[in-house]
C-alpha cells in the first residue's frame, strides 16, 4: 500500500484502543456470565443486566454471547495493529467481522427491547464500542480506498 493511501494516522490508534476497550468489557462480561454474584449493574424496571444476561439470548447455539464477544474483540485487538494495517487480507478481514459485529449488535439491541424488556448497560456499553469501532473501521477503509 503506498503512502498516500495510508488512512490517517488516528484511524489504527483509534481501532485499537476500541478493540481493547471491548476486549477489556467483553472479558468482564465472560467472567459474570460464568462466575455468580461478579456483575455489577444496578436492577430496576429498565436497567438490569442480570435479566439480559441470563436470558435465554445471553447465548447462541449455546455459546455465550458474552464469549462470542471476547473472541470478536480479540481478533480486532490483534487485527487492529499497527503492523496489520500493511496486509490485504486483515483489511478485508477487518471490515468483514466488524459488519458481522454490527448486525449482531442490531439483533441483541433488538433482543434487548423486544423480547427481554430490559437494558444491560455493560452490553450497550459493547455496542456502542462495535459502532465506533465500525465507523473508525471504514474512515480507514474509505481512505485506503481514495474515497
Amino acid at each position: 500500500m503506498s503512502s498516500n493511501t495510508r488512512p490517517p494516522g488516528w484511524v489504527p490508534v483509534a481501532s485499537v484502543v476500541l478493540a481493547v476497550a471491548g476486549l477489556a468489557v467483553s472479558t468482564y462480561l465472560t467472567v459474570a456470565h460464568f462466575t455468580a454474584d461478579v456483575l455489577l449493574c444496578a436492577e430496576g424496571e429498565v436497567i438490569d443486566c442480570g435479566t439480559v444476561t441470563t436470558s435465554e439470548q445471553s447465548e447462541l447455539f449455546g455459546i455465550p454471547v458474552a464469549v462470542l464477544g471476547l473472541v470478536f474483540f480479540a481478533f480486532l485487538t490483534v487485527a487492529c495493529l499497527p503492523f496489520a494495517w500493511r496486509s490485504e487480507a486483515l483489511h478485508w478481514a477487518r471490515l468483514v467481522s466488524v459488519g458481522v459485529g454490527v448486525l449482531f449488535v442490531v439483533y441483541l439491541v433488538a433482543a434487548e427491547f423486544l423480547l427481554i424488556g430490559k437494558i444491560c448497560l455493560w452490553c450497550t456499553a459493547v455496542h456502542v464500542i462495535t459502532l465506533a469501532l465500525a465507523g473508525v473501521l471504514v474512515v480507514g477503509a474509505l481512505r485506503r480506498s481514495n474515497l
